[in-house]
């Protein structure tokens, strides 16, 4: 078991830095400017814009150059040897490991950041800051809820909280409230989740699939 803390700008970041919630996390990542936060310490930095070509335009070079003596992993695009503690995405293994073309659907950090962590086997991942409510490209909306998508296909539980536009596919609680579609009542998601559910219906899943096939 493997519980990731992933921390991005959003409103409900709050949610973590005032210690709202209350959950032991084995590794907590942020992005960005994330790394000067006071009384939050990050097992790695994911700086994903160029860090000599890109990210000091973006940041500032006050920030780039602090980044240099940064002790913790910088994860980005390309390692250089003034950061020495930057390490390059392993974007080629990431790829190959959920059979995509080289780069797609990475839109923005957070994307890479779920998809490492799956990578590297999270069972568990808490989205903070992950919001993507306001003036969001939809790509990257897109994006990071195919992300999302991908880890829980893989089996990983996705927790995001409240202020992020993720909460519609990821708490039960809304997904109760707004009900399945199609359904004229409503499934019982605590039935739909249990971890007992499918092997108590291995016959009924059975009986499906040799009525598909057919």
């Amino acid at each position: 078991m493997m519980k990731i803390a992933i921390l991005a700008n959003g409103e409900s970041v709050k949610n973590f830095t005032n210690n709202i919630v209350k959950v032991q996390f084995d590794e907590v990542w942020g992005l960005n400017q994330a790394a000067t936060w006071k009384g939050v310490t990050l097992d790695k930095c994911f700086v994903m814009d160029d860090l000599k070509l890109r990210m000091p335009f973006y940041a500032g070079y006050d920030f780039t150059e602090w980044l240099k003596t940064y002790e913790q992993p910088i994860i980005t695009s390309k390692a250089y040897p003034e950061w020495p503690t930057s390490v390059d995405y392993p974007i080629r293994d990431i790829c190959q490991y959920f059979g995509v073309p080289l780069g797609i659907a990475m839109y923005s950090t957070p994307d890479y950041m779920l998809a490492l962590a799956v990578y590297l086997g999270a069972t568990e991942i808490h989205l903070f800051g992950v919001d993507l409510t306001s003036k969001t490209l939809h790509e990257m909306r897109i994006a990071t809820a195919c992300w999302i998508g991908a880890a829980m296909g893989r089996g990983v539980a996705i927790k995001t909280y409240h202020g992020s536009m993720f909460q519609y596919i990821t708490n039960p609680g809304h997904c109760m409230e707004c009900g399945m579609y199609g359904y004229a009542k409503r499934p019982r998601i605590e039935d739909l989740v249990n971890p007992e559910y499918y092997e108590a219906h291995q016959k009924q899943l059975e009986d499906f699939k040799s009525a598909v096939s057919q």
